[in-house]
């Protein structure tokens, strides 16, 4: 390995621990609340390390929103690279996005508040830039396995495909809430599991742009 190539892992290591130790922060305190001397403790590296690596704190929190989304959109892409069945794929999507919400949660809060945001993206920063591209590619795919489900009959052609691709990520992400919000009292209300009403509420959204329900 040349000495550029694990300077760079040393590096990307680094930052790796200075964003989980600031993610953690931000969900117990808040991101205003947080201060770089709080990550620097917790981190145990100086603010001059964390401002070699980062510009400020803004910089750190929209990393951390762009490594969640690069993991939702690799969990997307191997979702629908798995299967050939389009219910198998709509599962394994399903399953990304729960991925997503309970491994990164505090990206999950900030992407649903940046798209309430009317942000001009050419004032933005590279960070930001990429964040909504990654957001894009996602949607693309999911328009993509929209559309093909149309012309092969799987879904009703009436529907609206980039509509349809916001709803359904919005009844996912609020099926999501709602199970960590208030699973235990659904659980006994219900008499179901966690999982057997997620797979259940699942099953409800799909059918609403199926061609023939399940």
């Amino acid at each position: 390995m040349g000495r550029e190539n694990k300077n760079k892992i040393i590096a990307e290591l680094h930052r790796k621990n200075i964003l989980c130790s600031a993610e953690e922060l931000f969900k117990e305190q808040g991101f205003i609340n947080t201060t770089i001397n709080d990550i620097s403790r917790l981190s145990e590296y100086s603010r001059r390390t964390i401002y070699s690596y980062f510009n400020s704190k803004e910089e750190i929190l929209n990393y951390i929103v762009l490594q969640g989304l690069e993991e939702l959109l690799r969990n997307v892409t191997v979702a629908l690279e798995s299967s050939n069945n389009y219910l198998g794929q709509y599962k394994l999507i399903c399953k990304a996005m729960e991925s997503y919400y309970l491994n990164s949660p505090f990206s999950f809060k900030m992407v649903d508040q940046m798209q309430n945001k009317n942000i001009d993206i050419d004032t933005v920063s590279t960070t930001v830039k990429k964040i909504f591209a990654v957001g894009k590619e996602i949607n693309d795919l999911l328009e993509a396995y929209i559309e093909t489900g149309k012309k092969q009959g799987v879904f009703r052609v009436d529907i609206k495909t980039k509509e349809t691709v916001y709803i359904m990520w919005s009844n996912i992400a609020s099926l999501l809430s709602l199970i960590n919000n208030k699973g235990q009292f659904i659980e006994k209300d219900t008499n179901t599991t966690k999982e057997e009403f997620l797979n259940y509420g699942y099953i409800q959204i799909i059918n609403s742009i199926l061609e023939e329900r399940i």
